[in-house]
This record gives C-alpha cells, structure tokens and sequence, in this order.
C-alpha cells in the first residue's frame, strides 16, 4: 500500500472520514495543535524519558504492565470527563465544549488551591487532601502524556463511528490536560507511599488501579465507558490508511525541527563517532550507499515491528494497536532492558561478550533529529504492506522508541563487526553482516531459559531485645558532652561557588561542578589511654575532641598542634578526608588530612602530647588539586602502611564531567609507597590504580582472601573501580568480572561480611538523578555535562543504593541483592553507609547518611554565603532547602530492615560522614556524625540496658614480621557457641571520609565464651580458645 508522504494530508483525512462532522474534525486537529504547541516549547519527548520522568517523581518506578494499566487508566477517566462535559454542554445548548464544562465535570472529583508557597493542594470528594510540589506539576505537564490520553480517546470515537459526544475546544482540551495532569501525579504519588510502605521496588499494575480507584471513591470507572478495550469482539478488520499515525509524525517531525534544529551534518558525525565508532568512508559513493542501506534496513525493522505489533492486537480483537502489543513484539524481535539511565541492554540473557550496552544519549542524539519517525513511514509505504489497524498514540511513542534503539544498534554492531576483521573503514557491506548478528543473536537469546534465581541470605541472629526496645536506641547528646563544631565550606571555595557564568538577570551557570562533598570525621585513641576521642574537619578548622573519661570532650586542637592556616588568606583550608594511623610503626597514632588545592597535611604523633608537622617530608602533593577521600594500608605487605589519594576532577581548572558513564576525565589518582620515616614515594605510574573516574570514596579490604588488600574506588562520573593487588605494587580491575560495573552515582562503601561466607559483603551508596528542566541536542558520551544551578535546584533524585552479597562460587563474584527494606523513608542521595553492631546481638546493622539536593543553595533565588566565622553577609538571603532523614536498617529475620523514628538516628540533616565508637566504655557503640553546614551530632547508644555481651579486641603487628603495628588487613574470626561465625577486618577507613577505630568491637548476644581466630596478613594465624566476653582484650603477633 503506498502511503503519501505530502505533508499536507487534510484531503486523505477528509475522503477517509467524510461521515464524522466538521466539528469533530476540528476537534482532532485541535488535540494535535495542542501537542504541537507543547512539544515545540518544552521539547518533544521520547517515551524512554517520559516513561523515566514519572519513575523519578516520586521514586518508585512503574513496572512495564502497571504503565499500559495506567495509560488505560487515564484514557477511561478522559472519556467520562468528556462525557460529563458533553452532557453539561448540552444542556446549555452548546455546540461544543467549553473549559467551563471540563472544570465542572472536574470538580465532581476533586478541587484545586494553592498554598502560600505555590504548591497545589488538591482535594477530593472523601475529603482526603494531596499535596502537589509545584516543580512536579510543571514538569509533569511539559510532556504530554494527558495530551495524548485525549488524543488516544478521539482516535477511539472515531475507530467507532458511535460517539455522540460533543467535540473540545482549544481551551477545554487545556482543562482536560490539566485536570488528568493532577490526577495522575496525586495516583502516582499515593501509589509510591505504598510501594514503599509494603517494600515494593516497582509500582505493580494492582498498586495503581487500586489507588486509581480509590481516589475516584464511589465513581465508576467504566461509567457509560466506549473505549476500544471494551469492544474488542466480532471486529471485521479492513485494509486502511493511517491516516491519524500520518499527522502525529507530521507533529513530531515538525516539534523536532523548531525545538532542536538539528543539521544534518552534525547527525552523520553522529552515526560515524558515535553510533559505529569506526571510520566513515572517504569515497562519496562508499558513504552513500552506507545511508541508503541503512535506511533501507531500519525501514525494514520498522514495518515488521509494527506488522507483529497489529498482528498481536488483531489477535486479541482489538481495535488499535496497544502498548503491550508493541512491547511484546520487539522483545521477540531485539530483547532488550532499559535501566534507571534510559540506556539499554540488548540480548540481557546472552553471555556478556554477545551482550551489546547503548547509552542514552545515543539514542538521544538519534531520536533528536526525528528520523525514528521518518524511517517508520518509510517502512510503511510499501504497495505489499496491508495495514488494517493504527496505533494509539502511546503505543505509536513506543513503536519508534523502538525503532530508534534499533538504529543505534545496527551501527553498534557493524562497528564492531569493522574493528573484529581489523578493517579500517566503515562499508555498506557490515551493516547487513550487522542485520544478520542481531537476529542470530536474537534467535539465541529466544531460546535461553530462565535462570532459577538464586536464594540469597543475610546471617540474622533474631535475638529480641525487651518490650521496651525504643527506648534502648539511640540519644542525641553533644551538648552534654561538650560537642559543638559545626561545619562549614571552606572561605575560599564559597567564594568560587558563587561564580556563575551570567547567562540572564535571574540565570547563571556554575563554572564548576558540585563541591558539597563537606568533610570527614575520625574516632580513634590520640594518647593510649584507652578512650576513644574524636576528630572533626570542616572549613572553619579541624576540631580534635580529648575524651575526658567522665563522659565530655574538651576542644584541644590548637593545644595540640593540629590547626593550620593557608598563608594566601590566613583562614582554614577545605578539609576532606582524616586518616588516623600509625604511619611509623612507633605506637603512636599519626594523623592525614587531605585537602582541595592545598597540600595534603601529614602529623606526627608525639607521644599522645602534640602533633608535629611534617607535610614538606610526606610531600603527598595536593596544590592545585581536588583532593578527596584517602585510605592507608600495606600494600606489599611489608610491615608499614601505604597511602592512596583519591581526587575529584579538577574544577579549579574548570573541568566538568561528560555525559559518558564511564568519565575519566578526572584528576587520576595517587598511590604512595611507605619508605619510612615519614617519607613516601609516588609509585602510581604503572601500578593501575591511576583511575581519574571523579572519586568520592575509597576503600580497602581483601576481595579474593589471599591476605593481600585490595582497592574499591567509588566514583560520582563513572564506573567504581575494583583493584585486585597482585602481590607486585601493581592492581587489575576486575569490576565486570565481579559484576559490579554498573554506572553509578557513588558516595560510600560499607563493608562487612553479611552472608557468613568470610568474604567481605558491600553496601555502595549511590543516587541516580535525573534534570528534567536541562536539555542536550545530539548528546554524545564527549558532551560537557551542564551545571545550571537553577535546573539543578529542581533535579530528581531516586534511592539507587546497592547491596552486594559474594556468591558462593568458585569465581569470585557478586551478586546484587534486595535484602534491604525499602520503608516509608527511602534512601535517597546517601553518602556514608556504615555496618556495626547497635544492639549486641553478633549480627551487623546500618545506618545509611542522606544529604540534600545543595544545588539550590547556590541557585540565583538563593543566594547564599556565610564565612567560616558564621558571619552572614547582609544582602544575603538564607535557603530554606529540603533535608532528608538519615535511614537505619536493622538486621533481623535474615534481612535488612528499615526502622522508623525509634530508633533516635532518623535525624532530618544534610549529613556526610560517621563514625561508630563506644565514647563512654559502656560495651556498646556510640555515633559521631559529621553534617554539612550544619552542628556534629552525638548519639549515645542506650543498648546497654538489655544487658547484651560483647568483647573489644585490639590487634598489634610486628613490622618485624611483615604486619604493621595498627594490624590493618588483620581479619578477625570469632565464634560463638552456637557455631555461629562473625567476621571482622582491621580497616583504616570505611564508607565516606569516616574512620573508626581500628580496635574491634563484636556483639556477642548471650554466649558468656567465645573462640578467636585471628589471620595476620603475613598469612600467619593464631587461635584463643574460651575467651570471656565483656572484657577488652589485647592480641599481640
């Protein structure tokens, strides 16, 4: 059937619906207009980012069905809208329907105000009241999902030829949009409460036609209802012309060209760099047969795609093509899943080497110039095409969503297909090689079953605490014990902060990327006289806490030598990450602070009295630099501690991540050998920890079990890196090998052996955003990300944190698992995530750090600047920002779960860092947290009441015998009577920027005895047999 491709296709519109009247005419072509209109000023929207706009508006994502159901949903409750609207029109004898009409028809089941802040307050008729943030309600309504509802319920009547309602006006399809626009968000975020509540990681399709309903109360849904859904039966299918496919690819096409303005030029770079990643032909000739055959080829994927799609639908005696029919065929024809970043994973059941990865913005680019659509109607203008149904406007999103991950693809693979016969240049010739790969791969892939899923298990002990367990948590108590430091930014980078590129009055561009990592905290005994004493950094200068014994601290910083000042402006410098350890092996524990473009300040411990400076001696570098978190360890094993720095990019210099999910184009970072004496010597070159991923954790343990340490780099920009040591002062990342490659958001690492297996278990903490008011036309992985502070004030951001349990295999690998409660309060951007024991009953707990979205406090409407003496600036306006609770997840009944404001930590902060200790000798563990721009908080642990045993083990080395003094990489083995097995391992530094103290500190539940092993790394052990609990004991190699 050969189809048109004018655009001005009124006339075939006109023949083909000669029997519908002018009016209802001018009310489809009004539902177009609207989409127009909205598309070409808010950008036309794919159905990958539409669909991951309502997943991010309140956290939880819909699952594929739940979002046909809603689509369904939103269709029916448009249709008796509109019926209502209708009858009420009528009834004013009115030949069509007025705004006035929607907004009657609406108020039957809701009503809208605004609060004084601008957020929308909707009311319905159980009187039940939900609040609307008015950043959702404006970004919801830039796309146009109810738009399309309505043009999905017009297509309906006219696919019917039985509707007698009356047609919409301009403003009347405005008030329907609207009105859906509210309903779906209050249904979306009453659906994610519950999610979350019942521990639910997807909105199921029960979850949102339930509450769907329950907002609606007594109203029907199906009242009168004529949706093509509803009348599936005794169809007699005809060839036909599609028509109302034609317009909306008019629309489309027409939205891409104003909005992106895309050139032709650009997008053929596209294909050859990015798409391939191979060389483009120099031959004109060569090149343009590479077009035509791809077009070709696409073409042809796209009139199968939608011939299997009608064929499903015709199968099921529907009247259009749906969502799910799409869906359902091109999983048959290129399986694929999309995750949390809109990229895409092609053939997920295949052996990796078979798998193909295409980022987002890929697709972005090769959707940005419309050729997805133009390519479908290139398919179906074919003589021998039989077309008998349409697509309704949702599933006709989905279809050249599909065509356009296809596109990309086919270049993929021809790509590598080029690189594989060690070819030079791309041909028109791998394209079709590339045709044949995906459906070998795709036939393979269908015929793959489904692997039994592996039981996962979290080591519970399930011992309970009394009935008055809430009060038996934890107590905020810094005033009693003399705690008051409060961080700030340091005075030099607030400064740079404030420094916009000005694009507007009210806009600007921050010239760097995000600096709100704040600072690190240590606890650790200064001067061996067995309490723990506190170490706190910020920009107003670093605040070393001395334990008293009688349950305060008392400042002693400057007596002890630890303050510094930068001779550029006398004022402390931006302090990130604190090590305390013993650097010399004399018994003393020494002190790093890494900084941003300062050096680097090493201390030397002198017998608990002082510290001296001896950062010139380290020379560990850091000018000119964004230093961030560090970590000591012995490397080689041979009786001292090493240093590696990690850093961030260097936004002194205006550096700025890419879009890519793999960025290294950061500042790499540092190893540094110990040689004695305070001295150290740069050994990255060569070693392969040089990783320049954005760094914003690091951490230490031993992955594989030989007793040497290994290395995790958590990165804001990219993949994390996981260093295996080799033995030789060199690493190898194996991070796919270990299937933990996923793109990530990370800010810490917590660690602890979780499943008994002896292996270390890691809780990485992550977010995932998405910047819904930034655009990028023609993305690609080289593309500068943006740093509007305005747009960012009003990023979403989603929990995204990773739990990964070892498998036990005979290859080291991990798994990612979901033994984590989700709870009413979500995690959501986390930094630091620690595991320790709260309540003593030898299994491990954590406590997950929330921050904020600090964008906004740099955004032009909240200008802000305080410098480190507290003293505002008069013109100058505080933020009100919103905060997010701190999360506490408790272990029991074999997993993870969240534990509401009874516990005491559920803190509403900005918090960053966190370090576990007992303060006060009482055989529990107490918290310091560090927060940004807000006071530390101690929290005192009151698990002490339960009478709970414990035990506290401190290791000492012999740098005679190959082990450092602090016995880092020390693994600790204590079992219980009953056989159970707890591990632990002698760490300098754990989740971000905190440290806790390297003595061990182990619930053990009611045993009264336990055994000890105790694995040097020097592959040395020893074994104590019947060791009495409640007492602190002292193990020496």
């Amino acid at each position: 059937m050969a189809i048109s491709m004018n655009k001005n296709i009124s006339v075939i519109f006109l023949v083909l619906f000669s029997f519908c009247s002018q009016a209802q005419e001018d009310s489809l072509q009004e539902i177009l207009a609207a989409i127009n209109k909205l598309e070409v000023k808010s950008e036309p929207k794919c159905y990958a980012t539409a669909s991951r706009l309502e997943d991010f508006m309140f956290g939880t994502p819909l699952d594929n069905e739940a979002r046909f159901a809603k689509n369904i949903l939103q269709k029916e409750l448009i249709e008796l809208l509109w019926q209502r609207a209708s009858a009420a029109a009528l009834k004013q004898k009115e030949s069509v329907i007025l705004a006035s009409h929607i907004e009657e028809a609406a108020a039957q089941l809701f009503t809208i105000s605004k609060d004084d802040k601008g957020h929308w307050q909707l009311k319905l008729s159980d009187q039940q009241s939900i609040t609307i943030h008015k950043d959702d309600k404006r970004q919801y309504a830039s796309i146009a999902y109810s738009l399309r509802a309505v043009l999905a319920v017009q297509q309906d009547m006219l696919v019917n030829f039985e509707s007698d309602l009356l047609p919409l006006s301009t403003l009347a399809i405005d008030a329907l949009k609207n009105t859906l626009d509210f309903y779906t968000l209050a249904a979306l975020k009453i659906a994610d409460n519950k999610a979350k509540i019942n521990d639910e990681r997807l909105v199921s399709t029960t979850n949102i036609t339930q509450t769907w309903q329950e907002l609606l109360a007594t109203e029907p849904l199906n009242e009168n209802a004529k949706t093509q859904d509803a009348l599936a039966s005794g169809f007699d299918y005809s060839p036909i012309e599609p028509t109302l496919l034609l317009q909306m690819a008019d629309i489309k096409l027409d939205a891409y060209a104003q909005y992106n303005k895309v050139s032709n030029q650009l997008f053929l770079r596209n294909l050859q760099v990015y798409f391939a990643r191979v060389t483009w032909p120099k031959e004109k000739a060569e090149s343009d047969e590479i077009i035509k055959v791809f077009g070709e080829l696409v073409a042809d994927f796209s009139r199968e795609l939608y011939l299997g799609a009608q064929q499903f639908a015709m199968n099921d005696g529907q009247r259009v093509i749906r969502e799910q029919d799409i869906y359902k065929y091109a999983q048959q024809f290129i399986p694929h899943k999309i995750n949390e970043y809109e990229d895409a994973l092609f053939f997920p059941k295949l052996p990796e080497e078979q798998q193909t990865y295409i980022e987002s913005y890929d697709m972005d680019a090769f959707r940005d110039a419309g050729v997805h659509w133009q390519y479908l109607l290139q398919g179906i203008n074919n003589d021998e095409v039989q077309l008998y149904l349409e697509p309704d406007p949702f599933a006709a999103e989905l279809l050249v969503e599909n065509i356009a991950q296809y596109g990309v693809l086919l270049f993929r693979i021809a790509g590598e297909l080029v690189i594989n016969d060690d070819k030079e240049r791309l041909k028109a010739e791998f394209l079709t090689a590339a045709q044949e790969v995906i459906a070998q791969r795709t036939a393979l892939h269908n015929k793959v079953k489904p692997d039994e899923k592996r039981k996962q298990s979290i080591g519970s002990s399930n011992l309970a605490l009394s009935e008055d367990k809430e009060a038996l948590r934890f107590t905020e108590v810094s005033d009693l014990t003399g705690i008051h430091y409060e961080h700030r930014t340091s005075d030099w980078l607030n400064r740079q902060l404030r420094t916009f590129i000005r694009t507007s009055e009210t806009t600007g561009i921050i010239t760097i990327p995000p600096a709100f990592g704040g600072s690190g905290v240590g606890a650790e005994d200064i001067n061996n006289n067995g309490l723990i004493d506190i170490l706190l950094l910020g920009g107003r200068g670093v605040a070393l806490y001395i334990n008293q014994g009688d349950g305060k601290f008392k400042e002693q910083s400057d007596d002890m030598g630890l303050s510094w000042e930068r001779s550029s402006d006398d004022m402390p410098g931006e302090m990130r990450q604190p090590i305390i350890a013993d650097l010399d092996n004399d018994g003393w524990q020494d002190v790093i602070i890494t900084y941003v473009n300062d050096k680097h300040r090493v201390y030397k411990n002198i017998q608990g009295k002082r510290f001296e400076d001896v950062t010139d001696t380290a020379a560990l570098g850091g000018e000119g630099l964004v230093g961030g978190p560090a970590t000591v360890f012995d490397m080689d094993n041979d009786g001292d501690l090493d240093v590696y720095i990690t850093y961030f990019g260097n936004y002194l210099k205006g550096d700025l991540p890419t879009l890519t999910r793999y960025n290294a184009n950061g500042s790499p970072n540092q190893l540094f050998e110990n040689l004695g004496n305070f001295t150290f010597k740069n050994v990255t070159k060569g070693s392969g920890v040089d990783n320049s991923g954005w760094a914003q954790a690091v951490a230490h343990t031993d992955l594989n079990n030989d007793n040497l340490q290994d290395i995790i780099v958590g990165n804001d920009f990219g993949t994390n890196g996981y260093y295996i040591n080799q033995g030789n002062n060199t690493f190898k990342e194996i991070s796919k090998r270990l299937n933990t490659d996923k793109p990530s958001y990370t800010m810490g690492i917590g660690i602890a052996d979780l499943n008994a297996d002896k292996l270390p278990d890691l809780y990485i903490s992550n977010i995932v955003t998405m910047n819904k008011d930034e655009t990028y036309v023609l993305p690609n992985e080289d593309t500068r990300a943006k740093f509007n502070a305005d747009k960012l004030a009003t990023m979403k951001v989603v929990e995204a944190n990773d739990l990964f349990l070892s498998l036990d295999t005979n290859a080291l690998k991990y798994e990612n698992s979901m033994l984590v409660e989700r709870g009413y309060s979500s995690t959501g951007w986390s930094w630091d995530a620690d595991f320790f024991d709260y309540d003593l009953d030898g299994d491990d707990d954590l406590y997950v750090l929330n921050g904020m979205n600090e964008f906004n406090v740099y955004s032009s409407k909240n200008p802000y600047y305080q410098d480190p003496n507290g003293k505002e600036m008069a013109d100058i306006l505080m933020p009100v920002s919103p905060l997010e609770k701190n999360v506490f997840f408790e272990n029991n009944n074999g997993k993870l779960n969240f534990v509401d404001e009874s516990s005491g930590l559920d803190v509403l902060s900005n918090s960053r860092s966190a370090s576990f200790f007992d303060y006060d000798n009482d055989g529990d563990l107490d918290i310091i947290v560090n927060n940004y721009h807000e006071a530390a908080m101690l929290f005192k642990n009151n698990v002490e009441k339960a009478k709970r045993n414990w035990l506290k083990v401190k290791l000492i080395g012999d740098p005679k015998q190959k082990v450092n003094r602090d016995a880092i990489g020390t693994k600790l083995l204590i079992t219980l009577p009953n056989g159970q097995t707890i591990w632990r391992e002698v760490r300098s530094t754990d989740g971000y920027m905190s440290v806790h103290p390297k003595q061990q500190h182990v619930g053990l539940g009611t045993a009264n005895t336990v055994d000890i092993e105790v694995i040097w790394p020097n592959g040395k052990t020893q074994t104590l047999s019947n060791v009495t609990s409640n007492q602190e004991l002292e193990i020496s190699l």
